[in-house]
């Protein structure tokens, strides 16, 4: 990596010296850092004191919220273990970096601590992936949920957690007469707890929620007919009398 970084910087360095006019001395090895006086203008390269292995190119300022092309390699506040590049300088607390490259393999934007190959605290676009605030948007810009996708979905297997609707079997369930469902059809135009269509339009259903109700239908169904079917063989009885 570190390899990669220098061939970076010297590539950088060739340009930016190319198209300057300058007269001080370049110090090599020198604990003090040549500087050419000018915004933006200032390139430190340093190879001994208390930040060793640490490159600065590009814009150099201390004012607040100022931005420097900066690559650090083995960076003393950041360990042997880390190269960063980019910071933005600022009151408190001091400097914080934009990109961190660690050699275990976990890169950081924003973050110099990632606990993840690719670990980015903000928010990310990959075409029409969305990830912002903990939301994830597929073909939506505005995720209002963890995952929010304005399409089509096609899996395997989906597994949803849910409450279930035993209940209904409870000896304390009070089944509704089926003369009590027929007028709340007439009234309302729909089963019991059932969403209407215009909800359903407006608001979307839960899952979870909507499979859970449709077993309590099923299951109050099964009951009804055990109800019929017990009706029916006192007829039989009564008639076969």
């Amino acid at each position: 990596m570190k390899k990669v970084l220098f061939m970076l910087l010297f590539l950088l360095l060739c340009v930016n010296l190319y198209s300057q006019n300058f007269t001080d001395q370049l110090n090599a090895g020198d604990d003090e850092p040549t500087i050419w006086e000018g915004w933006g203008a200032a390139v430190m390269v340093r190879g001994v004191g208390d930040y060793t292995d640490r490159v600065w190119i590009s814009k150099y300022c201390t004012g607040k919220d100022h931005t420097q092309m900066r690559i650090n390699v083995g960076d003393n506040q950041l360990g042997d273990d880390c190269a960063v590049i980019g910071i933005t300088v600022e009151e408190e607390p001091g400097w914080k970096g934009i990109y961190y490259f660690y050699n275990n393999g976990k890169f950081g934007i924003k973050t110099s601590t990632p606990k993840h190959e690719l670990d980015v605290n903000g928010t990310t676009i990959t075409k029409d992936l969305l990830v912002t605030s903990g939301n994830v948007g597929i073909g939506t810009d505005n995720p209002q949920n963890k995952l929010d996708v304005n399409g089509t979905i096609r899996a395997k297997e989906i597994l949803v957690e849910s409450n279930w609707a035993d209940f209904v079997f409870k000896q304390n369930y009070k089944l509704p007469t089926l003369r009590e469902v027929e007028e709340y059809i007439k009234e309302k135009g729909t089963l019991p707890n059932v969403p209407s269509e215009e909800e359903v339009k407006a608001n979307g259903i839960s899952v979870g929620e909507n499979n859970a109700l449709l077993l309590q239908k099923i299951e109050e169904l099964t009951l009804y007919v055990i109800q019929q079917q017990k009706e029916i063989e006192e007829l039989k009885q009564q008639i076969m009398k």
